[in-house]
Protein backbone atom coordinates (compact mmCIF):
# COMPACT_ATOMS: atom_id res chain seq x y z
CA UNK A 1 0.00 0.00 0.00
CA UNK A 2 1.50 3.40 -0.96
CA UNK A 3 2.45 5.67 1.91
CA UNK A 4 -0.15 8.42 2.31
CA UNK A 5 0.93 11.93 3.27
CA UNK A 6 0.48 12.75 6.95
CA UNK A 7 -3.09 13.72 7.77
CA UNK A 8 -3.49 17.24 9.17
CA UNK A 9 -4.96 16.16 12.53
CA UNK A 10 -6.58 19.18 14.13
CA UNK A 11 -7.17 20.90 10.79
CA UNK A 12 -9.51 18.51 8.92
CA UNK A 13 -12.22 15.95 9.79
CA UNK A 14 -11.33 12.27 10.06
CA UNK A 15 -12.48 9.00 11.63
CA UNK A 16 -11.03 6.63 14.20
CA UNK A 17 -11.69 2.89 13.70
CA UNK A 18 -11.22 -0.19 15.85
CA UNK A 19 -12.25 -3.82 15.59
CA UNK A 20 -12.36 -6.83 17.88
CA UNK A 21 -11.77 -10.31 16.48
CA UNK A 22 -11.71 -13.99 17.39
CA UNK A 23 -7.95 -14.17 16.82
CA UNK A 24 -5.01 -12.77 14.90
CA UNK A 25 -5.44 -14.23 11.40
CA UNK A 26 -7.62 -12.39 8.84
CA UNK A 27 -7.79 -15.64 6.86
CA UNK A 28 -8.91 -17.88 9.72
CA UNK A 29 -10.53 -15.62 12.32
CA UNK A 30 -13.57 -13.33 12.29
CA UNK A 31 -14.51 -9.79 13.28
CA UNK A 32 -16.79 -9.66 16.33
CA UNK A 33 -17.14 -5.88 16.73
CA UNK A 34 -16.47 -2.75 14.67
CA UNK A 35 -16.58 0.87 15.86
CA UNK A 36 -16.03 4.21 14.16
CA UNK A 37 -15.87 7.69 15.64
CA UNK A 38 -16.10 10.73 13.35
CA UNK A 39 -14.44 13.96 14.44
CA UNK A 40 -14.37 17.46 13.03
CA UNK A 41 -11.34 19.68 12.42
CA UNK A 42 -11.37 20.68 16.10
CA UNK A 43 -11.21 17.03 17.21
CA UNK A 44 -14.79 17.14 18.51
CA UNK A 45 -16.87 13.98 18.10
CA UNK A 46 -19.56 14.41 15.46
CA UNK A 47 -20.79 10.82 15.43
CA UNK A 48 -20.20 7.28 16.63
CA UNK A 49 -21.13 3.93 15.17
CA UNK A 50 -20.56 0.54 16.78
CA UNK A 51 -21.86 -2.90 15.84
CA UNK A 52 -21.42 -6.41 17.12
CA UNK A 53 -21.08 -8.94 14.29
CA UNK A 54 -22.51 -12.46 14.08
CA UNK A 55 -19.85 -15.03 13.41
CA UNK A 56 -19.89 -18.58 12.04
CA UNK A 57 -18.01 -20.33 14.88
CA UNK A 58 -17.98 -20.08 18.67
CA UNK A 59 -15.99 -17.24 20.23
CA UNK A 60 -12.81 -18.73 21.74
CA UNK A 61 -12.97 -18.71 25.55
CA UNK A 62 -9.84 -16.58 25.88
CA UNK A 63 -11.36 -13.92 23.59
CA UNK A 64 -14.56 -13.85 25.68
CA UNK A 65 -12.41 -13.51 28.79
CA UNK A 66 -10.42 -10.65 27.22
CA UNK A 67 -13.29 -8.71 25.61
CA UNK A 68 -16.47 -9.85 27.30
CA UNK A 69 -17.86 -10.66 23.84
CA UNK A 70 -19.61 -14.03 24.08
CA UNK A 71 -21.52 -16.32 21.75
CA UNK A 72 -24.73 -15.33 23.52
CA UNK A 73 -24.02 -11.61 23.06
CA UNK A 74 -23.32 -12.05 19.34
CA UNK A 75 -26.42 -14.24 18.86
CA UNK A 76 -28.72 -11.69 20.50
CA UNK A 77 -27.09 -8.41 19.42
CA UNK A 78 -24.83 -9.28 16.49
CA UNK A 79 -25.65 -8.25 12.94
CA UNK A 80 -24.66 -9.98 9.69
CA UNK A 81 -21.16 -8.99 8.53
CA UNK A 82 -22.24 -7.89 5.03
CA UNK A 83 -24.62 -5.24 6.34
CA UNK A 84 -22.19 -4.04 8.99
CA UNK A 85 -19.36 -3.65 6.47
CA UNK A 86 -21.61 -1.74 4.08
CA UNK A 87 -22.79 0.58 6.84
CA UNK A 88 -19.26 1.18 8.14
CA UNK A 89 -17.94 1.81 4.62
CA UNK A 90 -20.73 4.31 3.93
CA UNK A 91 -20.24 5.96 7.33
CA UNK A 92 -16.53 6.47 6.66
CA UNK A 93 -17.31 7.98 3.27
CA UNK A 94 -14.31 9.80 1.85
CA UNK A 95 -12.93 10.80 5.23
CA UNK A 96 -9.45 9.63 6.19
CA UNK A 97 -9.61 6.99 8.91
CA UNK A 98 -7.04 6.09 11.55
CA UNK A 99 -6.60 2.83 13.42
CA UNK A 100 -3.88 2.06 15.93
CA UNK A 101 -1.75 -0.62 14.29
CA UNK A 102 -3.86 -0.22 11.15
CA UNK A 103 -2.28 -3.20 9.39
CA UNK A 104 -4.27 -5.47 11.73
CA UNK A 105 -7.63 -3.68 11.37
CA UNK A 106 -7.20 -3.04 7.63
CA UNK A 107 -6.20 -6.67 7.07
CA UNK A 108 -9.33 -7.99 8.77
CA UNK A 109 -11.68 -5.45 7.20
CA UNK A 110 -10.34 -5.97 3.69
CA UNK A 111 -10.21 -9.78 4.01
CA UNK A 112 -13.77 -9.83 5.35
CA UNK A 113 -14.95 -7.47 2.61
CA UNK A 114 -13.29 -9.66 -0.04
CA UNK A 115 -15.42 -12.58 1.19
CA UNK A 116 -18.78 -10.78 1.41
CA UNK A 117 -18.61 -7.38 -0.33
CA UNK A 118 -15.71 -7.43 -2.82
CA UNK A 119 -16.18 -3.84 -4.01
CA UNK A 120 -15.38 -2.51 -0.51
CA UNK A 121 -11.90 -1.55 0.68
CA UNK A 122 -10.88 0.07 3.94
CA UNK A 123 -7.74 2.21 3.39
CA UNK A 124 -6.98 2.93 7.04
CA UNK A 125 -4.02 5.07 8.05
CA UNK A 126 -1.96 3.93 11.00
CA UNK A 127 -1.92 6.31 13.97
CA UNK A 128 1.47 5.04 15.20
CA UNK A 129 3.53 7.01 12.63
CA UNK A 130 1.44 10.10 13.46
CA UNK A 131 2.27 9.68 17.16
CA UNK A 132 5.95 9.18 16.31
CA UNK A 133 5.95 12.49 14.39
CA UNK A 134 3.89 14.32 17.02
CA UNK A 135 5.35 13.15 20.33
CA UNK A 136 8.95 13.16 21.50
CA UNK A 137 10.74 9.82 21.09
CA UNK A 138 9.63 7.20 23.56
CA UNK A 139 10.18 3.52 24.23
CA UNK A 140 6.82 2.38 22.89
CA UNK A 141 3.81 3.52 20.96
CA UNK A 142 1.29 0.83 21.86
CA UNK A 143 -2.09 2.23 22.83
CA UNK A 144 -1.87 1.25 26.54
CA UNK A 145 1.62 2.82 26.74
CA UNK A 146 0.44 6.04 25.06
CA UNK A 147 -2.70 6.17 27.21
CA UNK A 148 -0.63 5.87 30.37
CA UNK A 149 1.93 8.45 29.24
CA UNK A 150 -0.78 10.91 28.19
CA UNK A 151 -2.89 10.19 31.31
CA UNK A 152 -5.85 8.87 29.35
CA UNK A 153 -8.06 6.51 31.32
CA UNK A 154 -10.20 3.72 29.97
CA UNK A 155 -7.57 1.84 27.98
CA UNK A 156 -7.20 -1.90 27.84
CA UNK A 157 -10.86 -2.88 27.84
CA UNK A 158 -10.57 -4.50 24.40
CA UNK A 159 -13.90 -3.22 23.15
CA UNK A 160 -14.00 -1.41 19.83
CA UNK A 161 -15.79 1.79 20.83
CA UNK A 162 -13.88 2.16 24.08
CA UNK A 163 -10.58 1.69 22.28
CA UNK A 164 -11.63 4.26 19.64
CA UNK A 165 -12.36 6.73 22.43
CA UNK A 166 -8.99 6.10 24.07
CA UNK A 167 -7.17 6.49 20.75
CA UNK A 168 -9.00 9.72 19.99
CA UNK A 169 -8.26 11.16 23.44
CA UNK A 170 -4.58 10.22 23.03
CA UNK A 171 -4.59 12.00 19.66
CA UNK A 172 -6.22 15.07 21.23
CA UNK A 173 -3.66 15.25 24.02
CA UNK A 174 -0.70 14.62 21.71
CA UNK A 175 -1.98 17.28 19.31
CA UNK A 176 -2.47 19.79 22.16
CA UNK A 177 1.04 19.03 23.47
CA UNK A 178 2.53 19.52 20.01
CA UNK A 179 0.65 22.83 19.64
CA UNK A 180 2.01 24.06 22.99
CA UNK A 181 5.55 23.03 22.00
CA UNK A 182 5.27 24.87 18.70
CA UNK A 183 4.57 28.19 20.45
Amino acid sequence: MPHAPPHPVGRAPFCVVDIETTGLSPAADEITEIAVIRVDESLRITGELCHLVRISRPVPWHITRLTGISDSLLRTHGRPLTGVLEEIHDYLGDLPAFAHNARFDRGFLNASAARVAPARQFPLECSIPWFKRTLPPRKGYGLPVLAQALRVSGGGEHRALGDCRVLLECMRRAHASAQRSAI
